[in-house]
């Protein structure tokens, strides 16, 4: 049974290779750095499902092995967010491609400045960063007791693993390998659900069990996370057309709410089979000591598709970031030029997150505050879309929801219920400089857009 499973995941290493190997075949630097923004609707949809990352298999689980189905809430709210971010999204595209914007943070240096593009490119660097060493520790966690193997041995063979195909083919090989890896990521966890025995579970009671002060946090931090991940922005960008954009993002909603109902499964298996578990160990033990030994296999898969399918999506929105935002800012660069600059940051920060995934695991407080952070972009995204933004007021809104979170560590309070506190306050500091800048004059670069 050993070797079979370890053939599976050879097997699922070398198709992935070889795509990132086919797809650098006959690339152009614009195919590397954003696939010529021709990506069509399957591959959209699954990139977009994709940037589920292995971080999300472990908190999910470990959420709902601590207050039972009620965690499946954030889930709800993320589908909301996801529904209202494909309404705004052929406007997103549309500006993208009128102007080349490939982040984030360009889309923020076009309408509001230089100050309003660095803050959101440093927000970026942080979160995505953070989250790519929390994939590492999830593959690490999760797949070294089950082969007996080094924790560290893991985390380094995953990322050479994707660093390998990343190199080869850029952001086209990201989306060309999420279509096969979205596939395994849904088929397998769905389909192994059904070998698992859940126990008894009142799903009625056990969905409204938790306190609406969670309820509701859990509900903002799904729809808010949605507008202001740059991941998501980095596919619509690259969609073939705005219909495509759009469509994807209404599809990938459906995705998402049976996959995240899935992983709220495995954390209530594991609480009603095993007691007194670290609830970072609910994932491993609700899935892998649930199944039958000859599924185990397919399991690994599983969560090597949905890990490394977001190792190469930050590793790739981050070096390009690097590039873009920083570097390329001192003069301008052809995309051949761009596209060595790009390589080189994803073998630099590839490494610097293995290294820092080997010496830190804790992926359950990383990861709230990753997500608290990054909800301090969110109410200039939506505002964005409807009114008109001082640009010192969307300088003011970035640092206000900076300070909040700097505050929230600084205190020891960063908890799931007040993780969103940088949303409040970050929309505060906008009305706010919405008020005291009300007669500054449109200094953004397009800020009539």
């Amino acid at each position: 049974m050993f070797l079979l499973n370890l053939g599976l995941v050879l097997l699922y290493c070398l198709a992935v290779l070889y795509i990132g190997w086919r797809t650098g075949r006959r690339e152009t630097p614009q195919d590397f750095i954003i696939a010529s923004k021709n990506v069509g609707f399957f591959r959209t949809t699954a990139s977009v499902f994709a940037v589920l990352g292995g971080e999300m298999l472990i908190a999910q689980a470990a959420l709902a092995y601590s207050m039972g189905l009620g965690a499946f809430w954030f889930w709800a709210g993320l589908a909301f967010g996801m529904i209202l971010l494909g309404l705004a999204a052929p406007k997103i595209k549309t500006v993208g491609d009128m102007y080349g914007l490939i982040n984030l943070s360009e889309y923020f240096g076009l309408r509001w400045g230089k100050l309003s593009r660095y803050l959101v490119a440093l927000i970026i660097f942080v979160t995505f960063f953070a989250l790519l060493s929390l994939q590492f520790i999830a593959v690490g966690t999760i797949i070294s007791p089950l082969f007996n193997v080094s924790y560290s041995l893991v985390v380094i063979v995953s990322g050479l693993v994707v660093l390998v195909y990343l190199l080869l083919g850029g952001y086209k090989a990201v989306v060309a390998t999420d279509l096969l890896q979205a596939i395994l990521m849904f088929i397998l966890f769905v389909g192994l659900i059904f070998f698992i025995d859940f126990g008894d579970i009142n799903f009625a009671e056990s969905l409204l069990s938790i306190s609406p002060t969670i309820f509701i946090s859990f509900l903002a931090l799904g729809i808010f996370l949605a507008f202001s991940s740059a991941d998501i922005w980095q596919r619509i960008y690259s969609a073939r057309t705005n219909r495509v954009a759009r469509s994807s993002l209404f599809t990938v909603t459906a995705l998402f709410l049976v996959f995240g109902f899935c992983m709220t499964l495995v954390g209530v298996v594991a609480r009603n089979n095993f007691a007194n578990l670290n609830p970072n160990d609910a994932f491993y033990y609700g899935l892998f000591q649930m199944l039958p030994p000859w599924l185990i296999g397919a399991a690994v898969v599983m969560v090597l598709a949905t890990i490394m399918s977001t190792i190469d999506t930050e590793v790739y929105l981050v070096a390009s970031s690097v590039a873009r935002d920083f570097i390329a800012q001192k003069r301008k660069f052809t995309d051949e030029e761009l596209t060595k600059i790009i390589s080189y940051s994803m073998i630099i920060l590839s490494g610097a997150a293995m290294i820092f995934a080997i010496f830190v695991r804790d992926i359950i407080s990383i990861l709230f505050g990753l997500s608290s952070l990054l909800l301090s972009v969110s109410p200039v995204v939506i505002a964005s879309l409807f009114w008109k933004l001082k640009p010192k007021a969307v300088a003011l809104s970035l640092l206000g929801g900076i300070a909040a979170f700097l505050v929230l560590i600084i205190l020891n309070q960063l908890t799931p219920e007040n993780s969103v506190i940088t949303l409040p306050a970050a929309l505060a500091f906008l009305l706010l400089g919405q008020v005291v800048f009300r007669f500054q004059g449109e200094v953004g670069v397009k800020s009539g857009i």
